[in-house]
């Protein structure tokens, strides 16, 4: 009779901890996959009770919990901590210890995943991640549209992963599965390369090897990296600031001498540097709500707003080169 009851006990016990276990799993379970930089596969998804020490300063104070978002990856590879945290957190030379957190300690595996809160990521990933886990999200005149997609979604969450500030005030507290927000560009992160851009030849954009976008210039016979590169395109006049931007292209280019420079050599400049003779914004994309607001006015009730930003009229007016429309 005891050993029949404690085996009745061990048998429920079992079941309870299968139980346990399939309900973690459930609700750190990945809702989509994604390919970042046509390399490396990764998959996003929400926790709905975060769990672990990484996760206890992510779940606000507020009487409504946001939850939070994460991400999973493997390492390349021969990949070490270092090389995996510059490649994939913010701050990554600072914040390589915490590479051993989200392993629990063990050693990497490029056949195993590594589950990482997001907001750890670079907004390059946060922004493919976003596009995957948010389908239906999209370029919309005036910003970037939202679709709600989910029930847990809160606009402290959204506010957290899409704005610069993390603060944003929405129009409405709370948004029903299907409804939409425009969230404007200028509120909404640069970083997570989610806006249309465009440049003016001879200059175009491109992502690099790591999955950020640059721009990139192709030098030509007599080019030097100062006069045909700093001076030309970053639009600077302060010789300081143009002899610190032309050390760092060095380094960013991966050159030893900025003398040395072979006609077809692409060289690639952060964006953010770029001047603005040298960027043009995407017709009727980034126009402000209220301009958009007086139109609709007086727009008849056969016509539709296009939706369909993919094949810009740009291309036709300009020589510019566009990336990451939606």
């Amino acid at each position: 009779m005891i050993g029949i009851l404690i085996f009745f006990k061990s048998h429920v016990l079992a079941v309870t901890l299968s139980a346990d276990l399939k309900t973690l799993e459930a609700e750190t379970l990945p809702l989509a996959s994604f390919l970042f930089a046509q390399l490396d596969p990764m998959r996003v998804g929400w926790h709905n009770k975060p769990n672990g020490n990484e996760f206890k300063d992510l779940q606000p104070n507020e009487k409504k919990p946001v939850g939070s978002l994460f991400v999973q990856l493997r390492p390349r590879k021969f990949e070490g901590e270092y090389q995996l945290a510059l490649r994939i957190l913010r701050d990554g030379p600072h914040q390589f210890l915490r590479i051993r957190e989200f392993t629990d300690g063990k050693p990497l595996n490029h056949k195993r995943y590594i589950t990482i809160p997001f907001e750890y990521l670079i907004g390059a990933i946060q922004g493919g991640a976003l596009r995957k886990l948010f389908p239906n999200d999209h370029v919309e005149f005036g910003g970037w549209r939202h679709q709600t997609t989910y029930g847990w979604e809160t606009t402290e969450l959204i506010a957290k992963s899409f704005t610069k500030t993390g603060k944003h005030t929405f129009p409405q507290e709370v948004y029903k599965q299907g409804e939409t927000v425009t969230i404007p560009w200028n509120s909404l992160r640069s970083d997570l390369e989610l806006q249309p851009l465009a440049v003016r030849e001879p200059l175009f954009i491109k992502k690099d090897d790591s999955g950020l976008r640059f721009a990139f210039y192709r030098i030509q016979p007599g080019d030097t990296l100062y006069s045909a590169v700093v001076i030309r395109f970053l639009g600077e006049t302060k010789h300081y600031i143009r002899s610190q931007n032309a050390s760092d292209l060095l380094i960013l280019n991966g050159l030893a001498d900025a003398h040395q420079l072979s006609q077809g050599q692409l060289i690639k400049i952060p964006l953010e540097w770029i001047s603005p003779e040298y960027l043009h914004q995407v017709p009727s994309i980034y126009r402000n709500s209220n301009e958009l607001n007086a139109e609709a006015k007086n727009t008849s009730p056969q016509r539709q707003s296009p939706t369909d930003v993919s094949q810009p009229p740009v291309n036709k007016l300009y020589q510019s080169s566009i990336i990451s429309l939606r």
